[in-house]
């Protein structure tokens, strides 16, 4: 049985971002249209941006907090959905768009798992935190890609 402190579940979801903006800078390369070369691009350089937010995020917690562990690490909650998705390079921006939300989907059900595994207060805070980041994130890039798709 895994026991993760928060630093290392942070450090998961961090590298889930840089992955991410990997994933989307590789799709660039591939994609046929201008348009959604353009939010690949977007989307790269956003999530790179997450990645250095999380950083920052976690100098300001203490290290109490970061030093705590879960009884249940996140080993058995793998963030795995990037090797899940086929890349296509036919992707239209509605395609970037449905895998855009898909992993930010599975980032909310991370921190949402994370906050209701921690067994303290200011973990589950933490957690929390993240979670209500991570859906304001989904709804900007709602926005977004719908300012995108009116062009």
């Amino acid at each position: 049985m895994a026991f993760d402190q928060t630093k290392d579940v942070l450090a998961h979801a961090r590298k889930f971002h840089q992955k991410l903006s990997v994933f989307y800078e590789d799709l660039k390369d591939s994609a046929n249209k201008e348009r959604t070369r353009a939010l690949l691009d977007y989307m790269s350089r956003h999530e790179k941006y997450l990645a250095d937010c999380l950083i920052q995020y976690e100098e300001q917690v203490s290290d109490n907090v970061l030093d705590t562990y879960f009884k249940y690490g996140s080993e058995s909650t793998k963030i795995t959905a990037i090797s899940d998705f086929e890349i296509k390079p036919d992707m239209e921006v509605a395609d970037v768009v449905a895998a855009a939300m898909h992993f930010d989907a599975c980032l909310i059900a991370f921190y949402r798992e994370m906050a209701q595994r921690a067994l303290s207060e200011k973990v589950r805070e933490v957690f929390e935190n993240l979670l209500v980041m991570e859906q304001h994130e989904q709804i900007e890039l709602s926005k977004q890609t719908l300012d995108l798709g009116s062009l």
